[in-house]
């Protein structure tokens, strides 16, 4: 029986393995000639482990550390940095130093890559060739919803190595992964950062030809409703257009101006017809999501109404008696001769989306 000692024998300890669609370039690619050189010197610098670099003056200070933060979102396996700070300035060669330093040897980070290579490509067979792109961010959305832990003590949480074998993430790490997984998939993405009340990170995909925003580790459900539906995964923020993603972080444009989200055509709710504009269509969406968890053994289902008004029409309306004392829930359930019991959790009130739960 081969051990993993065994597996990982031969790994390389000077030079760096890098797996195939770990980049994801975007705001790089409108870099002019002496920005991308820069950039350039940096990842070789990185990936070749050395420990000094040598800056132009022909690059501002500002331009330099716009830059590394580039570097950062758009290279996927360079998370193994340690360290980065300036050096003297060369008189002679009119340049600064910079000095790196790295948490892991060449063989550990060769490893991890290996290891994270390995991680992708299980999650790659549940997806197919006859899937659309939406169904595919799909699956990769749920997965690292469903298998992965948010975490704050782990030491690769900002990695993709963190998310895919670790199985515990940070923000970072969420974005990274889901990244890596659309490049695998062919699918056009980006790495957005921007600020919560701290800094945040998460990702747009490119769909039908319009840019959504995706924010997988938002989409978790709080603790105390994973414990209850270990199998619920959230969607506010699949696929989600500018105004539902302003409402709570503001969107950086200190590597470049993200693409805009403006269409809500392909957002989950939409997609999945679980989005109403009128009490009517809500009650029709709601039967009809209800017998296709009878149908299919789900105990749960989401609905977004238009607008607040809709929501508290909707929330009040469904179990309010008539004058027979029978709720418009009650007649559903009739009609569909469904004995158990309906009840909805307003946990996201203040996007408009009702859960529902079949019990």
């Amino acid at each position: 029986q081969t051990t993993e000692a065994d597996k990982y024998a031969g790994v390389s300890e000077t030079q760096l393995y890098v797996p195939q669609h770990m980049v994801t370039k975007y705001a790089s690619l409108d870099y002019d000639e002496r920005m991308q050189d820069v950039y350039n010197e940096v990842v070789d610098t990185m990936v070749s482990f050395k420990e000094k670099s040598f800056i132009p003056l022909t690059i501002s200070v500002e331009d330099y550390v716009r830059v590394l933060e580039t570097v950062r979102c758009e290279q996927l396996m360079l998370f193994f940095l340690q360290n980065r700070s300036a050096g003297d300035f060369n008189n002679a060669a009119k340049t600064y130093e910079m000095n790196f330093s790295y948490k892991y040897s060449i063989k550990d980070v060769n490893i991890m890559l290996m290891k994270t290579e390995e991680a992708a490509a299980e999650i790659m067979q549940l997806v197919s060739k006859n899937m659309s792109d939406y169904e595919k961010v799909k699956v990769f959305h749920d997965y690292l919803v469903l298998n992965v832990e948010s975490s704050t003590d782990n030491e690769f949480a900002d990695s993709i190595y963190g998310a895919l074998v670790e199985k515990k993430a940070l923000c970072e790490g969420y974005a990274k992964a889901f990244s890596y997984l659309c490049n695998i998939a062919g699918i056009e993405n980006m790495i957005v950062t921007g600020y919560t009340d701290v800094d945040h990170m998460w990702n747009m995909v490119k769909i039908d030809d319009s840019w959504y925003h995706v924010d997988v580790g938002w989409d978790k459900p709080a603790a105390a409703l994973a414990e209850k539906y270990p199998d619920m995964v959230m969607y506010q923020y699949f696929l989600a257009d500018d105004t539902v993603i302003e409402n709570n972080r503001i969107i950086s444009n200190m590597l470049c101006d993200p693409p805009k989200a403006d269409n809500d055509s392909g957002n989950y709710f939409v997609t999945e017809e679980k989005y109403a504009y009128d009490y009517e269509q809500a009650l029709e969406i709601i039967e009809d999501s209800c017998r296709r968890c009878v149908d299919t053994g789900d105990k749960y289902f989401m609905l977004k109404l238009d607008s607040s008004n809709l929501y508290l029409q909707t929330t009040s309306q469904l179990i309010k008696p008539d004058e027979n004392g029978v709720s418009d829930i009650d007649k559903m359930m009739e009609r569909m001769n469904y004995h158990g019991k309906i009840s909805y959790i307003d946990y996201y009130k203040g996007y408009r989306i009702i859960i529902f739960v079949m019990e």
